[in-house]
């Protein structure tokens, strides 16, 4: 969000607290261009009235306590990153066509010999439970209902197990490393049992990020004991996190997983490359969000590198600071396969639980499908670089 609409939406704020919001008209006198614009003001109460993932936030937020608001909300230091990551969209603008038959248009794109519904995915959030008590199960049905692919996290309050009998649908599995390689192949083989589909393998976490705000009111909540449902069955040395990890991590994991690999946190055309040399499935661009390194690049300005460098041998998705159907198209056109949204739905699990997970993918799909057929592309194979412009 820009300083300039920041201030008008305090501005307004401000008004509305005084006798001047009585009158519509006399709101339209003070700032003409408010009437009829997004009423990023409205609260919904139910999930279904939300007319975009912003008024869903609102809704969470208003719901929410500080702590777990925070873990949604939280980036790495100064929340550069996880600004520029939103930011990096402004920068680019979509070409519109006309005169072209748009009344069918087909969002299915093909993954690993997979025909999936949607290009939007839901990314790996770990300790769901912790923003409501169903967690993933509520979001692995609201994704299941909808046909959109779930990633299960690692530290995911329920089990691979729990997730799967509590929701029928397409689901990946993202893998934390771990200096212990018995309990990592214990998760891949219980992701394997599941019927998990695709390993996503998180490489950008040699380090915790710093995240003060997460960190000072989970100090201050009074929770109790958090559970990891992947954690409870193993008996043994666990525990996740491995500053050593190397490139020959890929080996390894090729020996003990039948399933794609796809690595999670590339963002430079050099560790594409060496994707590509050590014979890694698939790509995700991510700076998890904004949550670890504070490097002040949107995962967007990283993409076409990444595309570039892995050279039609994988395919390549992106996730960090997609809110609407247009950003998502921007990149598709920037060469991504498929996008992975995480705030949005978490907000949609706060404010409405598995109806308001449901309702966030449902704005987003309606939005691609409209942006689609405004640019005259009837399919998301369509959408490529010749859509798109430099703002």
């Amino acid at each position: 969000m820009n300083g300039v609409a920041e201030s008008r939406r305090e501005l307004l704020r401000f008004m509305l607290g005084s006798p001047l919001a009585a009158s519509a008209a006399g709101l339209a006198a003070w700032w003409p261009d408010s009437v009829g614009a997004t009423p990023d003001l409205a609260v919904p109460d139910s999930a279904r009235r939300a007319l975009d993932v912003f008024q869903i936030k609102a809704a969470a937020q208003s719901k929410l306590g500080l702590a777990p608001w925070h873990f949604i909300v939280g980036g790495a230091d100064d929340g550069a990153t996880m600004s520029a990551n939103r930011r990096a969209f402004d920068a680019w603008q979509i070409r519109a066509r006309r005169l072209v038959d748009v009344s069918r248009i087909d969002t299915g794109v093909e993954m690993f010999g997979e025909k999936l519904s949607s290009p939007i995915m839901l990314a790996p959030v770990g300790d769901q439970q912790f923003i409501r008590q169903e967690g993933e199960l509520a979001s692995a049905s609201a994704a299941a209902r909808r046909g959109h692919v779930m990633i299960c996290s690692t530290v995911s309050s329920y089990s691979i197990a729990e997730i799967a009998a509590s929701a029928n649908g397409p689901r990946w599995f993202q893998l934390y490393p771990s200096r212990h390689r018995p309990f990592m192949k214990y998760l891949i083989d219980s992701a394997e049992e599941a019927g998990s589909r695709v390993l996503v393998v998180t490489v950008d976490g040699p380090t915790i990020g710093n995240r003060e705000a997460e960190r000072w009111f989970r100090t201050r909540s009074d929770r109790g004991a958090v559970r990891m449902g992947n954690f409870e069955t193993y008996d043994g040395k666990k525990g996740i996190g491995d500053p050593t990890l190397r490139w020959d991590i890929v080996a390894w994991l090729r020996a003990n997983t039948q399933m794609p690999i796809v690595l999670k946190g590339i963002v430079t055309k050099e560790d594409a490359a060496l994707c590509v040399e050590h014979g890694v499935d698939g790509i995700i661009v991510s700076n998890h969000g904004g949550r670890q390194e504070e490097s002040g690049r949107g995962t967007l300005e990283c993409l076409p590198e990444v595309v570039a460098a892995a050279s039609d041998r994988m395919p390549v998705l992106i996730d960090g600071g997609v809110r609407r159907g247009t950003d998502v198209f921007k990149a598709l056109g920037l060469g991504a396969r498929a996008v992975c949204i995480g705030r949005p739905y978490l907000w949609g699990l706060g404010a409405f639980g598995e109806a308001g997970v449901a309702r966030v993918l449902s704005l987003l799909d309606a939005e691609l499908k409209r942006i689609m057929q405004f640019a005259g592309t009837t399919s998301v194979d369509a959408i490529d670089a010749t859509r798109i412009v430099r703002a």
